[in-house]
C-alpha cells in the first residue's frame, strides 16, 4: 500500500511539474545560439504565474528580476557586456528554470521588407552573383540568424530558433518559414559587419514577399495619416477556427454568385518561382479550359469584338497603353484583373525563314500566345521579356492571326511594351489599337477564374451594377491588410533589443507611390516608438524596373531621407534587372547597407553614399549641378547618359554631361535658358553617375514628380 501511494504521489507530482513547466515561457526568439546586443540593457519578456518573481542571470555576472503582473506577463532588462561568448542565460521563477546555451554577445540587426530581403543564396539558379562560390563559403559560427516566419496564425514561429550560418543551410531554397535558410541581403550585410567589427552578428529575418508598407505599420499610426479614411484591421483572433469557417463562407457565396450571374468557376493553377516545378506550372496554365479554346483559331469570327482603345489616363498611376487599367477603371475591381483575349492579323508576302515574336518588357502576369492556332509562347512571369520563336512552317502567305490570352493576377497588368514580329529584314509592330479583345473571366478570391458571358459593351454599361451585386469573399491570411504584419509578425520579436534595422521594400507600393514617402516615414517612426528608442534605419532604394510607378517609389524613398532622421539609403541604380524585379547582385546591396552602418553607426568614416543632388545653377546656356557625398570625386561609369534639362516650359531634353571641377555641367542645343534638371528619370534605366568610390547616384528631379 505504501509503495502504491508513493507511486500515485510521484505520478501526480510529475503531472504537477509538467503543468508548472508550462507556466514559465519566453517567445521563440529566445533560444540556444541567440545573439544579444552588446553594451546595453537587453529586453527579456514572457509569461509565468501571476505575481511570480522572475529572475534572469547571465553567466557574464549580471542578473535582473521582476514580478509578473496579474496576468502572468512580465518584461525586464539585463545588462550585457562587450562582445564575446559563448555564455549561458538562466531564467527562473520559484519552481521552474530555463537555460539558454551558446549565447553570444554582439550586434543585432533586424532585416525586414519583402521578397528582395527574403530571397536566399540559392533561391533559384544564378539568382546570386558567384552563387556556387558564395554558398560554399557561407560558414560563420559567429553570424547567426533567426527567421520570423510568414505565418499569420503565429503557430509556425513556435518551432523557430536561432541558427549559425552554414553552407548546408545556404543550399536550401525554402521560404522564411525554414529554420535554417537565411536572407542573402541580410547575410552579406552581416558578413561585412563581422569582417570589420570582428564581433558576433545576429540577424532577425522578418520579411514577406509582395507586401505593402501599410501592412507593416500600426493601425493607430495609419489612422493619423488617413483621418478621413476607414481603416480597419481584421478582427480574426483565432485563426485555426476561423480558417475553416471563412472557407465554408467563401465556398457558399461562390455558389450564390454563380446562381446570380451564371458564372462558371475554374480553379487557378498554383504557381511557384521554383524552377524545378516550372514545366508543371507552364503546362497547368497552357491547359486551362476557360471555354475559350476557339479564340486562338485563325478562322474564328471576332467581328463582334471591339478594338482595344486606351481611354483612361490617371496621372497618379502611370500605365502602359496595353494595361487592363488603360481601358477598365481601377475602381471596378472585377474588371482590371482576370483574363482578356487579344486578336489581330498580319500579312506576309514571303516565308523563307523563321521569325521571332518579341513582346518588349514582358506581360503581367501570364500569357499563352498563338500564331494561326499554334501555341508559340507560354510564360507565367511578369518580369520576363517574351521572345517566342515562330517556325516558318506555321505561317501562311497572306493573312495570319496572332491571338494572345493574357491573365492579370493582381495589381496593374497587361502588356508592358510594344509587340513586334522580327526577322533579319522584317520588323512588324502591332499597335495596341489594332487588337480586338474580349474580357473572358474575372478573378475570385485569388483562387478561381469566373467565366462570364458579358460583351465588352455590357461590361462598360453595367460594371457598377455588377460590382454592387457581386458578393465579395472574405479575406483570410492576406498579408496586405492594414497593419496585419505589424500585429501578427513583428509582435513575435518586439521588443527584442536590436542595434538597428535594414529594409528592402517598395515594389508593392508602385500603385500609390505618391503616398509612399509619408507612409514609409510614418512606419519608421512607428517602429522606433514601439521599440522605445531611435535606432538607425538603413534601407535599399528599389532598383530600376519597367513596372509603372517604380520611378515614383524611388523618388519617394530619396525624399524620405529628408523626412526622417538617423536613416540612410543604399542606391541600386546600377544593379537592376530589366527582366526581373529581384536584382541578382545581392552582394552589393548588403555591402552598401553595411557601409552605411559602419560609417554612420560605428564611426569608420567610410564614404557610404553615392552623389546626392544638392542644387543647380544656370550660367548662360549651361546648367551646373552640385552634389553632396562626392567622396574623392565624381565619375561616369558606362557612359554619360541619363541627364535632361528644361527651360521654363518644363519640357525636358537630353543633355550632354561633363564633369567640371567636381560639378556636372549640362548642355542641350534645344534649351536656350535652362532652369531645371533631372537624372535617371525613367522606371527602367541604368545609372551612370558615381563617385570614385564606386557608389551610384540616385535618380532625381529639381521639380516635383507628377
Amino acid at each position: 500500500m505504501f509503495l502504491r501511494n508513493n507511486l500515485i504521489f510521484i505520478f501526480f507530482l510529475f503531472l504537477s511539474c509538467n503543468s508548472r513547466d508550462k507556466n514559465l515561457s519566453l517567445p521563440p526568439v529566445f533560444s540556444d545560439h541567440m545573439v544579444l546586443q552588446r553594451d546595453t540593457e537587453v529586453s527579456f519578456w514572457g509569461k509565468s504565474n501571476p505575481n511570480e518573481k522572475i529572475e534572469i542571470k547571465g553567466s557574464w555576472g549580471k542578473s535582473s528580476s521582476v514580478i509578473a503582473d496579474n496576468y502572468g506577463e512580465w518584461v525586464l532588462k539585463l545588462d550585457t557586456p562587450s562582445a564575446g561568448g559563448p555564455y549561458e542565460v538562466v531564467v527562473n521563477d520559484s519552481k521552474n528554470s530555463i537555460i539558454y546555451k551558446d549565447v553570444l554577445i554582439g550586434e543585432v540587426w533586424l532585416a525586414s521588407g519583402q521578397s528582395n530581403m527574403q530571397w536566399k543564396l540559392n533561391q533559384c539558379k544564378d539568382c546570386i552573383d558567384n552563387q556556387d562560390e558564395e554558398i560554399a563559403n557561407a560558414n560563420y559560427d559567429k553570424i547567426r540568424f533567426f527567421n520570423n516566419p510568414m505565418d499569420l496564425s503565429m503557430e509556425v514561429v513556435k518551432n523557430q530558433s536561432w541558427r549559425k550560418v552554414k553552407s548546408e543551410y545556404a543550399k536550401e531554397r525554402e521560404g522564411i518559414n525554414s529554420k535554417e535558410s537565411f536572407s542573402a541581403t541580410g547575410y552579406f550585410f552581416a558578413r561585412e559587419l563581422y569582417k570589420e567589427l570582428k564581433v558576433p552578428i545576429g540577424i532577425i529575418g522578418s520579411s514577406w514577399g509582395g507586401t505593402r508598407v501599410e501592412a507593416w505599420t500600426n493601425i493607430d499610426k495609419l489612422k493619423q495619416i488617413y483621418p478621413n479614411k476607414t481603416i480597419e484591421l481584421s478582427k480574426i483572433d483565432n485563426f485555426s477556427n476561423s480558417e475553416s469557417k471563412i472557407k465554408k463562407y467563401n465556398d457558399s457565396i461562390l455558389l450564390i454568385n454563380n446562381e446570380r450571374f451564371d458564372y462558371k468557376f475554374v480553379k487557378i493553377p498554383e504557381w511557384s518561382e521554383d524552377q524545378n516545378k516550372w514545366n508543371l506550372i507552364k503546362n497547368g496554365w497552357a491547359d486551362l479550359d476557360l471555354q475559350d479554346s476557339k479564340f486562338k483559331n485563325k478562322d474564328y469570327d471576332d467581328s463582334l469584338w471591339p478594338y482595344w482603345k486606351p481611354s483612361i489616363i490617371d496621372s497618379e498611376y502611370p500605365i502602359y497603353p496595353g494595361f487592363f487599367e488603360s481601358v477598365f477603371n481601377v475602381n471596378e475591381k472585377l474588371l482590371h484583373d482576370g483574363v482578356i483575349w487579344f486578336r489581330t492579323s498580319f500579312d506576309l508576302n514571303k516565308i523563307d525563314k523563321n521569325y521571332i515574336l518579341r513582346i518588349e518588357n514582358g506581360i503581367d502576369d501570364a500569357d499563352q500566345t498563338y500564331i494561326n492556332g499554334n501555341l508559340v509562347g507560354n510564360i507565367f512571369n511578369s518580369a520576363l521579356v517574351r521572345e517566342y520563336k515562330i517556325p516558318k512552317e506555321i505561317l501562311n502567305k497572306g493573312k495570319n492571326t496572332l491571338a494572345i490570352r493574357v491573365t492579370d493576377y493582381r495589381l496593374g497588368g497587361g502588356f508592358k511594351g510594344p509587340i513586334n514580329l522580327i526577322s533579319e529584314d522584317i520588323n512588324i509592330e502591332f499597335p495596341f489599337n489594332k487588337f480586338k479583345y474580349k474580357h473572358q473571366a474575372f478573378i475570385y478570391d485569388l483562387k478561381y477564374f469566373m467565366i462570364h458571358s458579358y460583351s465588352p459593351e455590357e461590361l462598360f454599361k453595367n460594371q457598377g451594377e455588377i460590382n454592387s451585386k457581386f458578393i465579395e469573399p472574405k479575406g483570410f491570411n492576406n498579408p496586405n491588410e492594414y497593419s496585419i504584419l505589424y500585429k501578427r509578425i513583428l509582435s513575435n520579436i518586439i521588443p527584442y533589443t536590436i542595434k538597428g534595422t535594414i529594409w528592402y521594400q517598395g515594389e508593392s507600393n508602385v500603385s500609390n507611390y505618391n503616398e509612399y514617402q509619408t507612409l514609409f516615414s510614418a512606419m519608421i517612426d512607428n517602429w522606433r516608438e514601439t521599440w522605445g528608442y531611435n535606432f538607425p534605419f538603413y534601407y535599399a532604394q528599389i532598383a530600376p524596373f519597367p513596372e509603372p510607378g517604380t520611378l515614383g517609389v524611388r523618388e519617394a524613398q530619396r525624399k524620405a531621407l529628408e523626412s526622417t532622421e538617423n536613416t540612410g539609403m543604399a542606391v541600386l541604380m546600377d544593379i537592376g534587372e530589366e527582366d526581373d524585379i529581384h536584382p541578382h547582385n545581392k552582394q552589393d546591396v548588403g555591402k552598401r547597407l553595411a557601409l552605411l552602418a559602419l560609417d554612420k553607426q560605428y564611426g569608420f568614416n567610410y564614404v557610404s553614399s553615392g552623389p546626392k543632388y544638392k542644387s543647380h545653377q544656370a550660367k548662360g546656356r549651361y546648367l551646373y549641378v552640385d552634389f553632396d557625398s562626392v567622396g574623392s570625386g565624381l565619375d561616369f561609369i558606362g557612359g554619360e547618359n541619363g541627364f535632361e534639362i528644361a527651360g521654363k516650359d518644363n519640357v525636358f531634353y537630353p543633355a550632354v554631361a561633363k564633369i567640371v571641377n567636381n560639378r556636372i555641367r549640362l548642355y542641350s542645343k534645344e534649351v536656350k535658358r535652362p532652369i531645371n534638371v533631372r537624372y535617371g528619370w525613367k522606371n527602367w534605366t541604368v545609372g551612370t553617375l558615381f563617385n570614385k568610390e564606386g557608389l551610384p547616384s540616385s535618380s532625381f528631379s529639381s521639380i516635383k514628380f507628377n
